[in-house]
């Protein structure tokens, strides 16, 4: 059953790449250039925006790479891509970071990339009002996600049992979204919550489709594999170099790149639900290259350890790993010693 569902995933991240087109926009593969495949997660702002920087503009060449873009719809399957050795980089919730790591998967986490407000929604006229009115009900989140572990968290804070009182089912982000914009008063068929994080928040909240019970500002990670940082470690500081002004370039161009997410993504977002999606990160503030930060803190470890200790409880590892050993600070430091270009469209 387990491998059906991973075959499943699979076959849906390779739909999904065939209808948004999984090379750059150049469309041919430079020699002179060195390749980088990116996994990324399409309903997942800001990395969204993050990616159609990389591939719009001259970002990446000007740093002597090439990007393949990979499309998910969530961390489960681009786990999966990535412990197959089918990913050099992954654009990630730290859940599906540190679940890859646990697994086995050879890689290093190397700088942060967006913070997400990953929320518990219910819909607008629901008796539920807090996370303890969730007693008896169903909740929906993809499983292995941040999503799924911030509910579960929050259930059990609440005097809940996650695996008796409450049932919580495993749905992905797509599906889920199908479900809560298909409408409903006070619940959505079977489903009574969803865990989700943005844009689908922003999106539901504005639309008034749903109302938030609770929600928690939740970290996105870059992660490298250390294959590709074995053969290419000094293209991989450029990659950051050129991520770091990518996040420069959409700061200070936000309507211009929102447009570019919202054609590649075909989904309903608009710019206000980007807008709201995006207030939860510092850098969307940034006025200039000198304002973004992607440091990795000892806060972000902990939680990075946090998140290595629930996916042992649940079953995603069989051990419960160290994250410090997982982490390579040092990349982040000499990629920005290198940023700071400018990029344009293409």
């Amino acid at each position: 059953m387990i491998a059906l569902h991973h075959r499943l995933l699979r076959r849906f991240a390779l739909l999904l790449s065939l209808n948004l087109g999984v090379f750059g926009c150049s469309g041919h593969h430079d020699q002179s250039l060195t390749s980088v495949r990116i996994g990324w997660q399409v309903p997942l702002a800001t990395q969204g925006q993050i990616v159609q920087v990389l591939k719009r503009t001259d970002l990446l060449e000007s740093y002597g790479l090439q990007g393949v873009f990979v499309p998910f719809s969530y961390g489960g399957p681009q786990t999966e891509a990535a412990l197959a050795g089918e990913l050099d980089v992954i654009f990630v919730g730290d859940q599906p970071a540190v679940n890859l790591i646990a697994r086995g998967g050879k890689w290093k986490i190397v700088s942060r990339l967006f913070y997400t407000k990953t929320a518990i929604m219910v819909p607008p006229n629901s008796l539920v009002h807090s996370i303890a009115d969730l007693r008896g009900k169903t909740v929906a989140s993809p499983f292995g996600s941040v999503a799924h572990r911030e509910a579960i968290l929050k259930q059990r804070a609440s005097g809940l049992d996650p695996d008796k009182d409450v049932q919580n089912v495993n749905l992905d982000i797509l599906e889920i979204s199908n479900v809560v914009q298909a409408g409903g008063d006070r619940s959505w068929g079977k489903i009574d919550a969803v865990a989700v994080w943005e844009p689908s928040t922003s999106l539901f909240e504005l639309r008034k489709m749903a109302r938030i019970v609770d929600f928690t500002r939740t970290l996105g990670v870059v992660a490298v594999s250390d294959e590709f940082l074995a053969q290419h470690r000094e293209p991989a500081v450029r990659f950051l170099a050129a991520t770091l002004d990518a996040w420069a370039y959409f700061a200070t161009h936000t309507s211009e790149v929102n447009q570019w997410y919202i054609a590649d993504a075909h989904l309903a977002y608009t710019p206000d639900v980007l807008d709201s999606a995006a207030r939860v990160e510092p850098n969307y503030a940034a006025r200039s290259f000198k304002d973004i930060d992607l440091r990795l803190t000892d806060d972000h470890i902990a939680t990075l350890g946090a998140a290595a200790a629930w996916a042992n409880e649940r079953g995603f590892a069989k051990a419960k790993v160290e994250m410090l050993p997982a982490v390579d600070l040092s990349l982040l430091e000499q990629a920005a010693l290198h940023a700071g270009k400018h990029s344009r469209p293409r």
